[in-house]
């Protein structure tokens, strides 16, 4: 008969040192991805009806789930969009049916439940280089400077003149 040898014991304890440091290692060179938005300050919060806005401060756009675009009834290229607000908000001609001031002006974007955020992202960004643009023009002109140079308060002075007033309006309440 043969004599069965005992095989040797596996120490084990320092396998759980191992897998933690080894956890601590992936965690450390592991990148996680980050969601990036738009960047957008919310204004304070107001129970209360809306207060009456006149019709010709109101630059309307209206996004189908087709991503068609119409500003003020009209179909537009999206291309477009920087130029129109631009024009809206300072009202160069004095047109009767737009914003007598720029701090008037309010852009109401209304989307399809449907729309694709790629499209919404574009014209948010339109809508947001119109407004860099017309103030960097303000500030180039009363101070000799880019906008995001300004001082706080000649920031703040230029901000009052070109505030950025989104509405957002509810999908389900198309027009």
């Amino acid at each position: 008969m043969r004599k069965h040898r005992k095989m040797p014991e596996l120490n084990a304890g320092s396998m759980a040192d191992i897998a933690f440091l080894l956890l601590i290692f992936f965690l450390v060179v592991t990148t996680i991805a980050e969601d990036k938005g738009i960047p957008v300050i919310l204004p304070e919060y107001y129970e209360g009806p809306p207060g009456p806005v006149p019709e010709n401060n109101v630059l309307k756009i209206l996004v189908n789930a087709d991503n068609n675009l119409l500003v003020e009834s009209k179909p537009t290229d999206i291309n477009r969009m920087k130029d129109i607000v631009i024009d809206f908000v300072n009202n160069p001609r004095g047109d009767s049916n737009k914003p007598k001031s720029p701090d008037k002006a309010i852009i109401s974007l209304q989307n399809d439940l449907n729309t694709s955020y790629e499209t919404y992202v574009k014209i948010y960004a339109h809508i947001h280089e119109a407004y860099t643009s017309l103030r960097n023009d303000m500030a180039q002109a009363n101070f000799n400077s880019n906008y995001k140079d300004l001082a706080v308060a000649d920031k703040n002075m230029v901000l009052k003149k070109y505030p950025m007033k989104l509405s957002e309006a509810d999908p389900f309440k198309m027009e």
